[in-house]
């Protein structure tokens, strides 16, 4: 609305984090140097007649400690080894509630019933009261006292009672769903992929150059791939969901990932890292503190 344009920008803001990012628009005709608001502010930094390549990001995160030699001794560690596992962060799977890829793993084995039961019900300790309430009614089977339980934030679970109440298919209850349910499947893939990484990190040195593959089929898969599928019971399954129109490519990631420029200054620490690289893996080393409590 500010820009008069559709807005692209480079990166994805934490939701407690202050950031500083790239953001750019195809339209020359409405230009503006300044624009400020409480919660943030845009300056014209120039044009450019190619396009922005978004290779990585940098941080400056200051950690609640008073164990600032052993704050120093960690990071000094982490320096001189370069690199870390490149696992996908804990909110790629949800933070309160981290059932995202569960949900997606019940898409891949078409059980549409527990697909739903996960996205509305089995409560965490970590959630609100009121939610808490509202999915412990669905797990009794009250699906009208869950719905009404549930505030309006909650979209997804709310549009899947509505549906349920009407006795619809639980299939048919999936595609009217908010969110992409591409989203679920692909969180899936990324607990395949770090389960992957767990089994090979203690039997193999740090190669850089080293990269994970998760197919989207069992057939596809190497020796490591398909001992992490038979586990799974994906032996028979593919991401490709014809019955949601759900079709998800293969995942390639590297194993380890460079943390550069690593500095730390008092109780501050400053880093720089790839794209698609989770800066809260690096504060899981370093803090070696429950990864829920700072994501």
């Amino acid at each position: 609305k500010i820009l008069h344009s559709r807005v692209y920008y480079m990166g994805i803001k934490d939701t407690n984090a202050i950031t500083e990012q790239i953001v750019y628009t195809t339209n020359t005709n409405n230009v503006i140097d300044k624009y400020e608001t409480e919660k943030f502010s845009i300056h014209f930094i120039g044009f450019s007649d190619s396009k922005f390549n978004h290779t990585g990001n940098i941080f400056e995160i200051e950690l609640q400690t008073e164990k600032e030699n052993e704050l120093r001794e960690r990071v000094n560690k982490i320096s001189k080894i370069r690199y870390l596992p490149s696992f996908i962060g804990y909110q790629r799977f949800g933070t309160r509630r981290p059932v995202t890829h569960v949900i997606g793993k019940m898409l891949v084995l078409r059980e549409w019933e527990k697909a739903i039961d996960f996205l509305i019900g089995y409560p965490f300790e970590s959630e609100s009261e009121i939610a808490k309430r509202a999915r412990n009614a669905y797990m009794k089977g009250d699906l009208k006292e869950a719905l009404e339980l549930f505030p309006k934030k909650f979209r997804d679970e709310r549009i899947a009672l509505k549906s349920l109440l009407k006795n619809e298919y639980p299939l048919s209850v999936l595609k009217k769903l908010q969110t992409p349910l591409s989203f679920f499947v692909e969180a899936y893939q990324s607990y395949l992929f770090n389960r992957y990484l767990s089994k090979i990190i203690d039997v193999n040195k740090i190669d850089e150059s080293l990269k994970i593959y998760i197919p989207d089929s069992y057939d596809k898969c190497d020796s490591v791939c398909k001992e992490i599928f038979r586990e799974e019971g994906l032996v028979n399954s593919t991401f490709k969901i014809d019955e949601l129109k759900v079709k998800v490519k293969g995942l390639e990631r590297r194993a380890y990932n460079e943390v550069r420029k690593l500095r730390v200054e008092g109780k501050k620490i400053s880093f720089s890292l790839d794209r698609g690289m989770y800066a809260t893996i690096l504060i899981r080393e370093i803090t070696r503190a429950d990864p829920r409590i700072f994501t």
